[in-house]
């Protein structure tokens, strides 16, 4: 935070008052590990950190320093720029009250772009602390990111099996299951007493090191968490804070995050936690207006808009959904609960998805607009089965009502029959 002499008293006490809080939560949150592999670095100059966009420091280099310190802070060892060896302890309140101030400076510098300077100051501090306030709940969000990252069967690798000799038992069993159970549950000791029962405990630690070093999804979840409560300003704990949505710093963010993850998340999206994004590298798309719960399986695909008008325009995706490779979901669309979109397919308008509903690959489900004006919802009911490359279109002013628990074989083509139950041509 600037010197004590560019902050007046009650904004210092403010700053120490948080930092000082939120450094308590984290070291009660902080593993032995954590306080052996926390890294940190120099952080740059103000004067020397910038460039100059506008009327103000945009901050490049400095944005960068926040962003790997607040990262570092809530995963310790995973994004310090630093070469120097960790250091084997941590000063929590010295290093939040460091990356404080350099967010500071950041965020003046953006909003001093679009307001006078008493009120980009007074904006600059509460964002900034409302930021370093929300580590805690950063890090338990990546945490969940991280378990949901172990459905991928890839971290049972050749090292982690050199020595187990049961494999057609580990075939057997439904991993999957145990980790949506630990989710539901808010428990993550769930799944390690699930492993121990049955005498595989011994991967746990390697595949979550594993997936940390190596798995992109959940650092690509964490940038967004940060873009987001920049984005929207959101009220954070009592009634000090009062943080306001940044101008230009969320899309930066969301922008970088893709040039290093490929997957375009608008800040302003809304992503539950436990969520895996897989192979995020071929790219994935979030809208502005979206929703995303928890527990869900995301593979390369589009959730994307359909109008260029000012309102709600994206997906809606309930919890432990999986969206296959290459689907696109367009529009208005509720994706139900633990529903299943395959790859390749098409979801396109005023589509409401049910329960556990099962749509296969290469499936077009959509809405048309015909001559005699909007056509009416297309609705798939709970537990609705869908077969592979079947077309579902409604054209017809009344809702198109796939009944739940019904199943339309592979290969159909179904239109509305004029009274709104399915028809296959």
């Amino acid at each position: 935070m600037p010197g004590k002499a560019q902050l007046p008293q009650a904004a210092q006490r403010l700053r120490d008052k948080i930092t000082n809080e939120t450094a308590k939560r984290l070291d009660a949150l902080f593993t032995p590990e954590d306080r052996r592999w926390f890294k940190t670095s120099p952080a740059p100059d103000a004067a020397r950190g910038c460039i100059r966009t506008g009327a103000g420091p945009a901050g490049c280099p400095m944005t960068q320093w926040a962003l790997n310190a607040l990262q570092e802070l809530t995963m310790p060892g995973y994004f310090c720029l630093s070469h120097e060896a960790p250091h084997g302890d941590v000063d929590l309140g010295a290093e939040l009250n460091r990356a404080a101030g350099v967010l500071y400076d950041v965020l003046f510098g953006h909003f001093i772009i679009e307001m006078d300077e008493a009120e980009a100051r007074e904006d600059a501090l509460h964002t900034a602390l409302g930021l370093i306030q929300q580590l805690p709940e950063f890090r338990e969000r990546a945490a969940w990111n991280i378990l949901a990252s172990l459905k991928d069967p890839a971290v049972w690798d050749r090292f982690v099996l050199r020595n187990e000799t049961r494999l057609e038992e580990l075939g057997r069993l439904d991993l999957l299951a145990q980790i949506d159970q630990a989710i539901e549950a808010r428990d993550r000791s769930l799944y390690l007493a699930f492993l121990r029962e049955h005498k595989l405990d011994y991967a746990y630690d390697y595949q979550v090191r594993l997936v940390k070093r190596c798995y992109p999804g959940w650092r690509m979840l964490l940038l967004h968490d940060i873009a987001h409560q920049l984005a929207v300003g959101a009220k954070t704990e009592g009634a000090e804070l009062a943080p306001r949505p940044t101008p230009l710093l969320p899309r930066a963010i969301s922008e970088y995050a893709a040039s290093l993850y490929q997957g375009d998340l608008h800040p302003e999206c809304v992503i539950g936690d436990a969520n895996f994004i897989d192979h995020p590298h071929r790219g994935l798309t979030t809208g502005q207006t979206g929703r995303i719960g928890r527990g869900c399986v995301l593979y390369p695909c589009t959730l994307g808009g359909v109008t260029d008008k000012v309102k709600a325009r994206h997906p809606r995706i309930g919890d432990f959904v999986l969206i296959g490779t290459d689907a696109g979901v367009f529009g208005l669309v509720d994706v139900g609960d633990r529903s299943v979109i395959g790859a390749n397919t098409e979801i396109y308008g005023f589509v409401r998805l049910g329960r556990n509903v099962r749509m296969g690959s290469s499936v077009v489900a959509r809405t048309v607009r015909s001559a005699a004006g909007p056509a009416g919802r297309l609705v798939i009911e709970d537990d609705a089965v869908i077969g592979d490359e079947t077309l579902i279109i409604n054209d017809q002013p009344s809702d198109l009502v796939i009944p739940a628990r019904s199943s339309i074989p592979p290969h159909h083509h179904v239109v509305n029959d004029g009274f709104g139950r399915p028809k296959m041509l």
